[in-house]
């Protein structure tokens, strides 16, 4: 296995100035990043894309994969491995829009909320170096206009496990959870612990096939086709059986099946037609309605987690 190259002040200021943990969208960063020194033997780990961008993001669980792509769906963008400094830094909206940056809290660091709990903060190992803590996933909510709460925080843990049904007072882990509340209250970001066991059904698993037909651009050939088709049948699309969407775009529009396909995906991704992803998809039937609600719901619930 490959050896990780030595934590040094000189590279932790060339990764910062290479732009770890920082940009937007496709330029960002991630802090922590999946390589060949650092295979888990315990959790799956996933590098692939969320929409609507296609930098491969890095997640070292299947829960952070799964929670991404839920959070991509309901329209939110995420930020995987976000980095908690540990001196005083911006808010995780920062630089974002920059005619409101002055508006925004500053974090005091990590350092600073470790010693006020009276807990160590940790140094890279073999070093005197202070440790970058990261958080799982920096969730930016574009439908809230307020930009101070224009972001949550998520941790992604196994919820089920003994570990956090039981709380240990000498554990380390939980213990690092009342540090990341602290750090998310300090800037009046929501924030709140998850994974995958707090949603329902077949959701995570439609999710992963529906994610790669998401994004369709303005000039994309087959926007066109979804254009008419939508002026000629969408007012009636949500009483046709979802094989029969398929085989009318490929009878009336001559597409074909693996077009049709990626077409009736990004119907079903996007809500076109409001259908409930948390249950079954049966081509037979027409989509069974709840998915836009779901969404709205799942919207509120991160909104409504502020500490």
């Amino acid at each position: 296995m490959a050896r990780p190259p030595r934590d040094t002040w000189n590279r932790l200021g060339d990764l910062i100035q290479a732009g770890m943990g920082g940009g937007f969208g496709e330029d960002y960063e991630s802090t922590l990043q999946i390589k060949r020194w650092n295979p888990s033997p315990m959790s799956v780990q996933v590098l692939k894309p969320l929409p609507p961008f296609k930098r491969k993001c890095h997640f070292f669980s299947l829960s952070e994969w799964y929670l991404g792509l839920l959070f991509a769906w309901i329209g939110a963008h995420v930020r995987e491995q976000f980095p908690m400094w540990p001196w005083p830094h911006p808010h995780p909206e920062y630089d974002r829009n920059p005619e409101v940056d002055a508006t925004l809290p500053w974090s005091e660091g990590m350092q600073a909320i470790c010693r006020d709990m009276g807990i160590k903060h940790g140094y890279f190992v073999g070093t005197n170096i202070p440790y970058v803590w990261t958080m799982d996933l920096c969730v930016h909510l574009p439908w809230i206009k307020t930009p101070a709460t224009a972001c949550a925080l998520v941790s992604v843990k196994p919820l089920e496990s003994e570990r956090y049904l039981y709380i240990d007072p000498l554990d380390r882990g939980p213990e690092k959870l009342e540090a990341e509340r602290r750090y998310a209250q300090a800037l009046d970001v929501p924030y709140f612990v998850g994974d995958r066991s707090l949603y329902p059904g077949p959701l995570f698993s439609q999710l992963e096939y529906l994610a790669d037909a998401a994004v369709l651009p303005l000039t994309h050939p087959l926007s066109s086709i979804l254009n008419r088709f939508l002026n000629s049948r969408g007012d009636e699309m949500s009483l046709y059986p979802l094989i029969e969407i398929s085989e009318r775009l490929q009878k009336d529009y001559r597409t074909t099946t693996e077009h049709a396909t990626f077409l009736l995906n990004h119907i079903q991704w996007n809500q076109i037609a409001d259908c409930d992803l948390s249950l079954p998809i049966k081509t037979s039937l027409p989509p069974r309605p709840g998915g836009r609600r779901l969404q709205a719901a799942i919207r509120s619930s991160i909104q409504g987690s502020i500490q």
